[in-house]
């Protein structure tokens, strides 16, 4: 899946730079809109008593982003198994790859970690295959 976003100038430095911390951000908007596009916004997910939890998120920077490029973000399904699913992002401009990143998730009911329901396991990996 692919998601787009223009850098916006809030996000940047003195320099024009985009702060690291917004990289996660990005990480973050294209993971909602990959479960929108999957019919299982957090909203529906949410409704159905389950919460996504972040339990590790790393980024490697290649280059730098800067004000007003068009950033494109990549995400994939890396792994899913009983409990955690993981995924992968490479963050482009262009065709140029200038950062790349992985979370880890779980699911939580009721404040404790539950097996990943099986209509979100169906279809997480009904778009992996695509």
């Amino acid at each position: 899946m692919k998601y787009r976003r223009r850098v916006q100038f809030y996000e940047t430095d003195a320099q024009g730079v985009v702060h690291h911390s917004n990289y996660l951000r990005y990480f973050e908007e294209a993971r909602g809109e990959y479960l929108r596009q999957m019919g299982m916004p957090y909203s529906e997910i949410r409704k159905e008593g389950y919460e996504v939890v972040l339990l590790e998120a790393c980024c490697k920077f290649k280059k730098p982003l800067f004000y007003d490029e068009l950033v494109e973000v990549e995400l994939s399904l890396e792994s899913l198994d009983r409990f955690t699913f993981s995924f992968t992002y490479n963050v482009y401009v262009e065709d140029e790859l200038r950062a790349e990143g992985r979370t880890k998730h779980c699911m939580v009911s009721e404040g404790k970690i539950v097996s990943v329901p099986e209509e979100i396991r169906r279809r997480l990996l009904a778009e992996r295959k695509v």
